[in-house]
C-alpha cells in the first residue's frame, strides 16, 4: 500500500500507521484485526488443541495425523495428507495423476493459481503441460472439457475462482463438469482453498461437494485462519503416492506443530461461522452498490470474499481509508491495488464486519471516496 507520493518511505510509514490504527479501531469492515507475534503465540499456547499430553510431531505423526483424519472426515474422503504449502500440495497431486495417466497434459484455466502465482513451477519444476478448455473469464463448461482434444492427466476446477473475484459455478454446472471428467476417464481435482466458504451458495454439505472429485486441496490459513499449510484428500492409494512427492518437493518438515494447532483451532472455531459471513457479505455488497463510483461484477458475492473496483486512484484511496480510520476509528475497504486500469480492493467479511449495516457501509464509503477525490486532485 502506497502513500499519495508513491515513495518507499511513504509506503512504510503508511503501512505502519494502518497497522497501528487497525489494532485499536472501533470496527473493521474487511478482514481481521492485526495481532503481534507474541499475541499469536500466546493464543496458540493457550489453545485446547495444544493441551493434550502428546509428543510434538516428528516428520508427521501425532497431531499431524489428528488433523489429517479430521479433514478427511470433514470432506468425506478416506485419507488426507498435510503439506506446508498449497503450492506444493497441488503440484504433488497433479504429479500423481500425470504419472498414472502417462500424460503431462492437465486441463486448467489460465487464471488458476498454478498458472499465475507460482513462478512457472507448473511447467519448469513439475514438467506439466497446461491445456485450457477455455480462456474466457468464467469457469469452463462440461462441453468444453468434452471437446478438449488429446489425452489429459486430470482436470482442475477452482471453487471459487479467485482471479474473477471469487466466482463459483452453479451446483449444476459444477456437477456437469465433474460428470464430463468421469466420462473422459480422467480424475477431477478441486482446488478448494475456499471450499469451506462455498457450502452456503451450493447449499450442499462438504462431503457432497468433495464426492464429485477424485482429489481435493484445502487451505488451512485462509478462511480457516491458521498460520500456514494445506491438505490433499483422496483415496488411500493416491495419498500413498502423494506422500512420496511431498518428500521429493522437500515438504516432509521436521516439526510443524504450531501450524497444526492453529489449523485445528480454525476448524473448531470458524467453520460454523462461515454461513453468517457469507450471508453478511451480501449486506456489505448492498451498501457498496449504493456508491455509484464502485463496481461489483455480476451477482457477487458468492462467498464471504469479493472484489470491488473503481476509477479513483489506488494511492488516493489507501490514504483516504487510513485518514478516515485515524479520524473515526472505522476501517473501511483497505489495501487497494491497480489492475487493468482500475483500482481494486478485496472485501473479506468475517466477524469484525457483522456489526456493519448496509447504511453504515455506504455512509463510511461516501466519506472515504470524497476524501480520495480530494487527494487525487
Amino acid at each position: 500500500m502506497g502513500g499519495i507520493d508513491g515513495g518507499s518511505g511513504a509506503r512504510v510509514s503508511e503501512r505502519q500507521r494502518q497497522w497501528t490504527a487497525s489494532r485499536t479501531a472501533t470496527r473493521l469492515l474487511s478482514n481481521e484485526r492485526p495481532v503481534t507475534p507474541g499475541e499469536r503465540l500466546a493464543a496458540l499456547s493457550a489453545s485446547p488443541n495444544a493441551q493434550p499430553v502428546e509428543p510434538v510431531d516428528l516428520y508427521g505423526g501425532g497431531m499431524v495425523e489428528r488433523l489429517e483424519s479430521r479433514v478427511a472426515e470433514l470432506l468425506g474422503k478416506p485419507s488426507a495428507l498435510w503439506f506446508p504449502t498449497g503450492t506444493m500440495a497441488q503440484q504433488a497431486i497433479l504429479q500423481v495423476w500425470a504419472a498414472r495417466a502417462g500424460s503431462r497434459r492437465v486441463a486448467v484455466h489460465p487464471l488458476h493459481h498454478t498458472q499465475l502465482q507460482e513462478d512457472g513451477a507448473f511447467t519448469t519444476l513439475s514438467g506439466l503441460e497446461p491445456v485450457h478448455p477455455t480462456t474466457a473469464r468464467r469457469h469452463p463448461t462440461a462441453d468444453e472439457l468434452r471437446s478438449t482434444a488429446g489425452p489429459l492427466a486430470a482436470a482442475v476446477v477452482e471453487l471459487p475462482m479467485q482471479e474473477l473475484g471469487y466466482v463459483l459455478p452453479t451446483w449444476d454446472e459444477f456437477a456437469a463438469f465433474a460428470a464430463a471428467a468421469r466420462e473422459r476417464g480422467i480424475p477431477l481435482h478441486v482446488d478448494g482453498a475456499r471450499i469451506w466458504e462455498s457450502r452456503t451458495r451450493f447449499a450442499k454439505a462438504l462431503p457432497q461437494i468433495a464426492a464429485e472429485a477424485a482429489s481435493v486441496y484445502v487451505s488451512m490459513y485462509k478462511g480457516v485462519g491458521g498460520l500456514s499449510g494445506a491438505l490433499v484428500a483422496a483415496a488411500p492409494d493416491v495419498i500413498d503416492e502423494v506422500r512420496v512427492w511431498r518428500t521429493r518437493y522437500g515438504g516432509n518438515v521436521f516439526q510443524q506443530f504450531p501450524a497444526i494447532v492453529a489449523a485445528l483451532d480454525g476448524l473448531d472455531t470458524r467453520l460454523d461461522r462461515m454461513d453468517a459471513w457469507v450471508h453478511h457479505a451480501a449486506v456489505v455488497a448492498e451498501g457498496l452498490r449504493r456508491l455509484p463510483e464502485l463496481r461489483i461484477d455480476g451477482d457477487l458475492p458468492h462467498i464471504n470474499e469479493f472484489w470491488v473496483s473503481t476509477d479513483l486512484p489506488a494511492a488516493a484511496l489507501n490514504t483516504a481509508v487510513l485518514e478516515h480510520l485515524e479520524a473515526t476509528g472505522e476501517r473501511w475497504l483497505h489495501g487497494w491495488w491497480t489492475a487493468d486500469g482500475a483500482s481494486v480492493a478485496e472485501a473479506t467479511i468475517r466477524d469484525e464486519a457483522l456489526g456493519w449495516s448496509a447504511d453504515d457501509v455506504a455512509a463510511a464509503g461516501r466519506a472515504v471516496l470524497e476524501r480520495a477525490r480530494s487527494l487525487a486532485g
